[in-house]
């Protein structure tokens, strides 16, 4: 019983800990990057209990949309779960996908272009800026019908300007290379984006029959 208890007490203090860095992050991220900076929790720490729990509700969310939506028809009834499943498996995969490849190509970039940052300073600066982008992905793929929800998307532009605002203190680059890095990362960025939805599109249309790709 006390097992479960300090287990409890250690999962509700780790989403206390998320709730805290995603609301300062967005409303005073200029001192939360600079507390970011000194800090020293392992990437693999900050995308098991920041960027995963996000990542996997959106996909979820995407999911159960898929599955309420899918045609009841019956030459493509049986596809229902096993795509649901497998719109779960490329959600959870493409972010953590662009993440971990576009950290490490941001990461070398930076260095050459003399960022002086702490190890894995990229990552950290990657993760914690695309918070906006998290929260515009679980809101859309919740499917939520509130009117002008469409214009909600712009908000994950505010991910390029938490990206532009914690350069300096994070990585420790220099002022006249913040505009370049910026531009690299957005292409580096789209890109893995494109070739994940790519892959995504491709593995669907050979799995599973004509048609039922219009349920993603």
């Amino acid at each position: 019983m006390f097992l479960i208890f300090e287990q409890l007490k250690y999962i509700s203090m780790s989403i206390f800990r998320t709730l805290k860095r995603l609301i300062l992050i967005l409303i005073l991220p200029r001192r939360e990057w600079v507390l970011i900076a000194k800090e020293f929790e392992s990437i693999t720490l900050i995308i098991k209990y920041y960027a995963w729990p996000f990542i996997v509700l959106g996909a979820v969310l995407k999911a159960v949309t898929v599955f309420l939506k899918f045609t009841d028809e019956a030459n493509l009834s049986q596809f229902k779960i096993p795509f649901s499943l497998t719109v779960l498996l490329f959600n959870m995969v493409a972010p953590l996908f662009v993440i971990l490849v576009g950290g490490s190509l941001i990461g070398c970039i930076s260095k050459s272009m003399g960022a002086t940052g702490k190890k894995n300073a990229a990552f950290r600066l990657l993760i914690y800026s695309y918070t906006p982008v998290f929260l515009v992905t679980i809101l859309i793929n919740a499917d939520i019908q509130i009117q002008y929800l469409q214009y909600f998307g712009l908000f994950s532009i505010y991910s390029a300007i938490l990206f532009w605002l914690g350069m300096e203190p994070v990585l420790e680059l220099p002022l006249g290379n913040k505009f370049r890095l910026l531009i690299f990362s957005t292409m580096i960025l789209s890109f893995l984006y494109f070739i994940m939805m790519f892959i995504t599109r491709i593995s669907i249309n050979l799995l599973y029959p004509e048609g039922v790709i219009f349920f993603l």
